[in-house]
């Protein structure tokens, strides 16, 4: 019976330690701190992860509806969103869009929200 405890529940710590590794509530994900400095290099990165996962339903262009609405603007002026409420939509997803929570890295995501800042 001891053999038996020491295969099992090393596995079963192993399973448990990816498990919550892996889940993290929105609230949790929203609260992450942005990639500091947003250097060119992760603005360029975020606009590339934009194009390939954002833009078949996003604009960035001014006014230009797509499936869903242009992203212009969406941090910045009296109706803007903050990196946390993005953070939460790309996670949980809202209305149409789906969520993006097992598509995009924590790191893309901070890749997203420096890019959106530049609009």
């Amino acid at each position: 019976m001891k053999t038996w405890l020491l295969v099992i529940f090393p596995t079963l710590l192993i399973g448990i330690s990816t498990t919550s590794a892996v889940y993290r509530p929105a609230r949790a994900f929203a609260q992450q701190p942005v990639a500091k400095g947003n250097s060119a290099a992760i603005v360029q990165a975020g606009a590339q992860v934009f194009l390939d996962k954002c833009f078949q339903c996003h604009s960035v262009n001014k006014g230009e509806v797509r499936v869903g609405p242009s992203l212009f603007g969406i941090m910045k002026g009296p109706k803007a969103k903050t990196a946390a409420q993005i953070r939460v939509q790309l996670h949980d997803g809202k209305g149409k869009m789906p969520p993006f929570k097992d598509i995009l890295t924590p790191q893309q995501v901070d890749q997203v929200i420096a890019y959106l800042h530049t609009l």
